[in-house]
């Protein structure tokens, strides 16, 4: 004798009588309760706990592993580790039922959820990709012509459902972002600003790609990030400093100098944001303003263009010397260079010996070699 009859199970997310496409191989399923395979099946659907039913079906597929009702057993398995929590092994059995059916909404949407809670992020932005547009198709997909009352009720269930896996593949997208390693953040933003352009998620992303790129150690990425980041937003005076720095290691003084210059113009004119104390926002105005001007001579400096360097130095003193530390070290040995290549007559004499007993004093990276210049100067006199 044969029964028709379907596991029950209470799955996070179930809408297997909405989607036409699914295939009866593995839902609507005839089972011969009579055969050994369709006894063990019929002890899986009257068990009364998860756990049991579990057991059952993994001996099943161990047992026979080439049956016709394989693939109908994977999707009940799916349901009961998704039920239970066991996320790595709801992700690996929804991974073999993807080979059975790898158009069904339901089974991906599902297999996207395991991913997401085992956290296999590769497999889960894979996965998210292919979802978007499954699901957009299933929401646009027309009325049936005159349908029935039940056929209206169908459509408009699969239609709320794929609507539903849309909103959920949006916010998926973005537990990429904020959990994965940086790298991945990347291909997370980069699919989110693909597949959702306008999304909520996407407010200010333009920053979290700096941060992710400088977390990864990709500095051309980051460079990139922060210039895109500037289109949007040029008031932002920490990017346009970090990228004048890294045109100075780079040697690009004629980036060096747009930098610069772009940064201490910025200061100049950009108001104290909103929530920012007048004096707090002063302050750093005055830093950034003295850091545009550190950069701008350590590139002359470099060029041996004293008399420039000196001029941008000098507006840097009081900032940096009140920051203290290596930096200061270095402005002082700069400073006692240039009065030692711009001295004539020896009236820059005093201030060379000034401004190298400093680099002397200051642990830096120049210490050593002041001192010795130093010692040449002391000699020289």
């Amino acid at each position: 004798m044969k029964s028709r009859f379907a596991l029950l199970l209470a799955l996070s997310v179930c809408a297997s009588a909405l989607f036409a496409q699914a295939t009866l191989e593995i839902r609507d399923v005839e089972i011969d309760s009579q055969s050994p395979e369709g006894a063990v099946l019929t002890e899986a659907g009257i068990a009364e706990e998860a756990d049991e039913r579990i057991a059952i079906l993994e001996g099943f597929l161990n047992d026979y592993p080439e049956s016709s009702y394989l693939g109908y057993v994977l999707l009940q398995l799916q349901g009961l580790y998704t039920q239970t929590q066991r996320w790595s092994d709801a992700a690996t059995v929804g991974g073999r039922l993807l080979e059975y059916v790898p158009e069904d909404l339901e089974v991906r949407h599902n297999q996207n959820q395991a991913l997401l809670n085992a956290m296999q992020w590769a497999e889960l932005l894979d996965g998210l990709s292919l979802t978007k547009p499954m699901a957009d198709k299933e929401a646009a997909a027309p009325m049936p012509d005159d349908p029935t009352e039940d056929e209206e009720i169908l459509h408009e269930s699969s239609v709320d459902y794929a609507n539903g896996v849309v909103q959920y593949t949006e916010w998926a997208l973005n537990v990429g972002i904020t959990q994965s390693a940086p790298a991945q953040q990347i291909q997370f933003m980069d699919k989110l600003v693909e597949l959702y352009p306008e999304s909520q998620y996407a407010a200010g992303i333009e920053d979290k790609y700096v941060i992710a790129y400088q977390q990864a150690g990709d500095v051309a990425g980051m460079v990139g990030a922060m210039e895109r980041a500037l289109e949007k937003n040029p008031g932002n005076e920490q990017y346009l400093f970090t990228l004048a720095e890294i045109a100075l290691s780079q040697k690009n003084y004629d980036e060096v100098d747009a930098r610069s210059e772009q940064l201490i113009k910025l200061m100049e004119e950009k108001a104290a944001p909103e929530g920012v104390s007048g004096e707090a926002w002063d302050a750093n105005k005055k830093k950034f303003t003295a850091l545009a001007h550190y950069v701008a001579g350590t590139g002359q400096f470099q060029k041996g263009a004293w008399r420039t360097a000196r001029r941008h130095l000098l507006q840097t003193v009081d900032a940096i010397k009140a920051e203290g530390g290596e930096r200061y070290g270095i402005l002082s040995y700069m400073l006692g260079f240039c009065y030692v290549k711009l001295d004539i007559a020896g009236d820059n004499i005093a201030q060379a010996t000034r401004w190298m007993g400093e680099a002397a004093r200051v642990p830096n990276p120049m210490q050593a070699q002041a001192a010795q210049t130093l010692e040449a100067i002391k000699a020289a006199q």
